[in-house]
């Protein structure tokens, strides 16, 4: 396999790693379904509007995942006093030991790669940089290209 074949499977071997055995949790969970828990217990009366917002994914997607991590026990949802519009969301017990699972990750996986980063001189930083900014930048065009070609053709 030359080089180049090889970084794209790499970087499809990467791409594909997107769920997380979470210890005493009965189902995989994906990354989004981890990121919105985390963002529900740091989000004031997180609803679906803040979520999105935060998350970068249509009210739609947000309202699809939360009744999933509503219905598998992650979240709880409430209403305020006076406004039986609005739905908010909060963490059960088993949706706060996920965000701390999520938490400690985040912190092992950042010093990890850190010290990867730290092992190449700053002209190696600066290509793996615009590497991966340029590798960034094909997903979001991709997913863009798609959305207005299927999607929005379809309304």
């Amino acid at each position: 396999m030359d080089i180049v074949n090889e970084i794209i499977f790499s970087l499809k071997k990467i791409q594909e790693n997107n769920e997380i055995d979470v210890p005493n949790i009965k189902n995989k969970l994906t990354f989004s379904q981890i990121h919105c828990i985390a963002a529900i217990e740091y989000i004031e009366d997180a609803n679906i509007t803040k979520l999105s917002q935060e998350l970068g994914m249509t009210t739609g997607a947000i309202t699809k995942m939360c009744k999933k991590l509503l219905n598998e026990g992650y979240v709880s949802k409430y209403q305020k006093e006076g406004n039986n519009k609005e739905v908010y969301y909060d963490l059960t017990e088993l949706g706060l030991n996920v965000s701390e699972i999520h938490k400690k990750i985040h912190e092992k996986s950042y010093n990890k790669k850190k010290h990867i980063i730290e092992q190449y001189n700053d002209e190696e930083k600066a290509i793996i940089l615009r590497f991966l900014d340029d590798m960034n930048s094909v997903t979001k065009d991709t997913f863009q290209e798609i959305t207005e070609k299927y999607i929005k053709s379809d309304n």
